[in-house]
């Protein structure tokens, strides 16, 4: 029996043709499936306070998608340091939450 998480490890090696390894998106999916958790718990006024302060500090000339090394703060998110791959995985996390927001405001 395959256990879930060697599924999505197989699932994600034929889907993106990448590599497997702590760095590659094991580690990603591993982070987005956190902050998923997280961000669901906020109102979207603060998921949308979050985001920006994200997105300001991953445009910042010396971010880096460094994947376990926690240089991070961001304090719209909480008091802790996070991997600059965390960070990216929140981003996507927390524009994903915010279309799905959109998309229901429309209907």
């Amino acid at each position: 029996m395959t256990s879930l998480r060697e599924a999505i490890r197989r699932r994600l090696r034929r889907w993106t043709g990448q590599d497997t390894s702590a760095e590659g998106p094991d580690l990603r999916l591993g982070y987005r499936l956190s902050w998923v958790k997280t961000a669901l718990s906020w109102d979207p006024a603060r998921r949308r306070k979050a985001l920006e302060a994200v997105l300001r500090r991953v445009r910042a000339q010396d971010f880096e998608p460094n994947p376990l090394q926690r240089r991070y703060r961001v304090p719209e998110v909480d008091g802790s340091a996070h991997a600059g791959l965390s960070l990216l995985a929140l981003q996507e996390v927390l524009e994903a939450l915010e279309h799905q927001e959109e998309s229901r405001l429309k209907e």
